[in-house]
């Protein structure tokens, strides 16, 4: 019997994965469909989902191609500056990836995070091919992976706050702006908080004081063996100690940066210029839909609105993102329509370089060995 416990926690697991990402899915077409119900009602009461849909897409034919063209050029730039930032976060740990190798694993990650139903699949995936570059360095290319959100996260929220300081006054006081720009500045704050809480030196021990305190406090662990059997609180215990080791060089690695600022100054910096380089991007695809807005306002809005849609609320901030396109750029007289086209067409942008890493990967096994090969290797 106990030969199907970790079969039916594993089965158990999967399915809430599952449920929790179908959730989201829904939410993501909710948002969307409730969007675009409301637009083509505007543009066309009787016949909505037809006539209101055919003045949308007659918008979208009409985009100008060489702003598209200039908004398709500045996500390439912010695709090269994500590597080459990642490739400085890689060599504190001494993991030595050429550009080429870091571009496809960069890639193939961009495409997971587009296309599996997932905000965090791409790293995942990202994660586990760095950690076959090293026999003996696994836990630190995977930090390597979560150093490089962590900081581009900071970056973006950064970038967010720095422009709402400069337009405080018309955010707080627009009742339909405000709650964005407490969302963010409450997130940035999560996020600083996060950062510096695992450059603690005193972590390690806490953590380890803390499980000591968990599993061998006599009051705790009375408690529990009446709720549980001790046969489930032994194997929860040896969870805990084969997980313990690798906790602790997860930690290790993440330290290390904390000895190297030069590195983390680079990355941060290099983190601005990728999100201020999204606002020129989305900047020109405003123009290639006729938007007529004051530009200042997408240095005001779009950061702040791509920190929002990183929450994982939905499928890549999909619904969520355009819900905050339409409502913030609606301030500034853009009409819905436009504002809607103009959320679509990032995520499109944003998608057309996810494709470059689908095809990377279709090859990637082919002309690398596969990661049952390099384990065999190892051994």
């Amino acid at each position: 019997m106990q030969n199907h416990f970790p079969t039916t926690n594993a089965n158990a697991a999967h399915m809430k994965k599952h449920f929790g990402t179908l959730a989201r899915a829904a939410i993501s077409l909710g948002i969307l469909a409730y969007i675009l119900d409301n637009i083509f009602k505007k543009e066309s009461p009787e016949h909505p989902w037809t006539e209101g849909a055919a003045k949308l897409w007659s918008i979208l034919l009409s985009l100008d191609p060489l702003w598209f063209g200039g908004s398709l050029a500045l996500f390439g730039l912010i695709c090269f500056v994500n590597i080459i930032r990642w490739q400085i976060i890689l060599r504190v740990q001494h993991i030595d990836l050429t550009l080429w190798r870091a571009a496809e694993l960069f890639f193939i990650g961009h495409f997971f995070n587009a296309f599996m139903l997932g905000g965090t699949g791409g790293d995942v995936v990202k994660a586990y091919y760095a950690a076959q570059e090293t026999h003996h360095k696994k836990a630190e290319a995977v930090m390597t992976v979560i150093i490089d959100r962590l900081v581009g996260l900071v970056g973006m929220f950064t970038v967010a706050s720095l422009m709402m300081l400069l337009n405080i006054r018309l955010l707080f006081t627009n009742d339909r702006l405000r709650p964005m720009a407490v969302t963010v500045v409450a997130v940035l704050g999560f996020l600083i908080f996060c950062l510096f809480i695992g450059f603690w030196p005193g972590l390690g021990t806490f953590l380890h004081h803390w499980r000591e305190r968990l599993f061998h406090g006599t009051t705790f662990m009375r408690s529990m063996e009446r709720l549980v059997s001790s046969s489930r609180l032994q194997r929860w215990r040896e969870r805990f100690a084969s997980a313990r080791n690798s906790i602790k060089k997860m930690i290790g690695a993440y330290q290390a940066y904390a000895s190297h600022k030069p590195a983390l100054v680079q990355t941060f910096l290099l983190s601005l210029v990728t999100h201020i380089s999204l606002i020129f991007s989305v900047l020109c695809l405003g123009e290639s839909l006729n938007i007529i807005v004051n530009r200042q306002f997408y240095f005001l809005m779009v950061p702040a609105i791509m920190c929002i849609a990183a929450i994982p609320i939905t499928i890549s901030g999909l619904g969520l993102r355009e819900a905050l396109f339409v409502a913030a750029f609606g301030v500034g007289g853009v009409s819905q329509d436009k504002a809607l086209l103009l959320s679509l067409l990032t995520f499109a942008t944003m998608l057309i370089y996810s494709v470059v890493g689908g095809v990377i990967y279709l090859f990637f096994e082919r002309t690398h060995p596969s990661a049952k090969e390099i384990e065999a290797q190892e051994d």
